[in-house]
């Protein structure tokens, strides 16, 4: 009876290993041994989390609600490269000249005016009109770039427009190339019986 050979119908049984219960901020290893939709799953994300989950949203997919900022948050986001190179920037360095510009201006006639008693106040109005200067040169320049990229946008739409239009006046000029040849090629055909003279 040790020779026969087992007649069981059912075939094994695969079964799922429960998942561990890990740290949420560290992924999860899969093994070989691991079912191919739970690597799935540790790749693109758990089916039951939803994507599409309010924050603060309660349930068992609540995503916790996003935290205010701060200005120390945002201070830390900045890196000190980008204060180094902020005059790099579109529209930076002609906006801090028209503003240093207008600020000296401002500044000094306002001091040549009122004497050595209105320093302060003329310090304070060169920083005043440096800032609005600085400022809304700034804005119109910035306007200026999104005009001069939609500019740009619709002549490339009107380029492509142009270059399908020149694509099919060559295609029908090539369609009526080959019609006259063919037609040419049916009058000058020996089948052609117009071509023979009987007389």
């Amino acid at each position: 009876m040790a020779d026969e050979p087992n007649n069981n119908t059912n075939p094994p049984t695969i079964t799922e290993a429960t998942p561990q219960t890990t740290n949420p901020t560290q992924p999860r290893r899969t093994s070989s041994s691991t079912p191919q939709a739970a690597k799935l799953w540790d790749a693109f994300g758990s089916p039951e989390e939803r994507a599409n989950a309010l924050p603060g949203q309660s349930g068992p997919t609540a995503t916790p609600p996003p935290k205010d900022l701060t200005v120390s948050d945002a201070m830390k986001s900045l890196s000190l490269k980008d204060a180094s190179t902020f005059y790099k920037m579109p529209c930076a360095r002609d906006s801090l000249m028209l503003g240093i510009g207008a600020g000296f201006g401002v500044g000094g006639v306002r001091g040549v005016l009122g004497g050595l008693r209105s320093m302060w106040t003329a310090c304070n109005w060169a920083v005043g009109a440096f800032a609005i200067t600085a400022l809304a040169s700034h804005e119109f320049c910035q306007r200026r770039r999104l005009q001069e990229l939609d500019g740009m946008k619709q002549a490339v739409e009107l380029m492509q427009e142009l270059k399908v239009k020149k694509q099919r006046e060559k295609e029908t000029k090539m369609a009526e190339a080959a019609r006259a040849a063919e037609e040419e090629r049916q009058r000058k055909s020996w089948t052609n019986l117009a071509n023979y003279k009987f007389w």
